[in-house]
């Protein structure tokens, strides 16, 4: 007996995945992956993976405000991510974070993001 596999970090409600994702989703299962949390990473997608985790019974969401998209996040994104999380069925806050490669994502913003998700948490 194997023990089943549980995908804890996987971006596949992501574009790049639009032509395959039932193909990913059936060979994923196929080798004994039994779930998958798609964590998101900006307010703007974060109907349409709810949506797709719905469709799929395997998929588990999590919400949350990537660093990376600092430039795309908005304080009321804030408020929004704690009504999804209330209405929603969401299995964590995610993915958030500090990203410090890029000097362009202002360091005193991606803290002030990534401390109130912590404190939503």
């Amino acid at each position: 007996m194997t023990s089943p596999l549980i995908d804890t970090h996987c971006h596949l409600d992501v574009a790049a995945f639009d032509a395959d994702r039932c193909q990913v989703l059936q060979h994923a299962r196929a080798v004994g992956v039994t779930a998958m949390v798609i964590p998101g990473i900006q307010a703007a997608a974060w109907h349409d993976l709810l949506a797709l985790c719905d469709a799929e019974p395997d998929l588990y969401p999590a919400l949350g405000l990537h660093p990376m998209y600092l430039r795309r996040h908005r304080n009321s994104d804030l408020s929004t991510l704690e009504q999804m999380l209330q209405r929603h069925r969401v299995v964590a806050l995610g993915e958030i974070g500090l990203d410090y490669h890029d000097p362009a994502l202002e360091p005193r913003r991606q803290r002030q993001f990534c401390q109130a998700q912590l404190a939503i948490a």
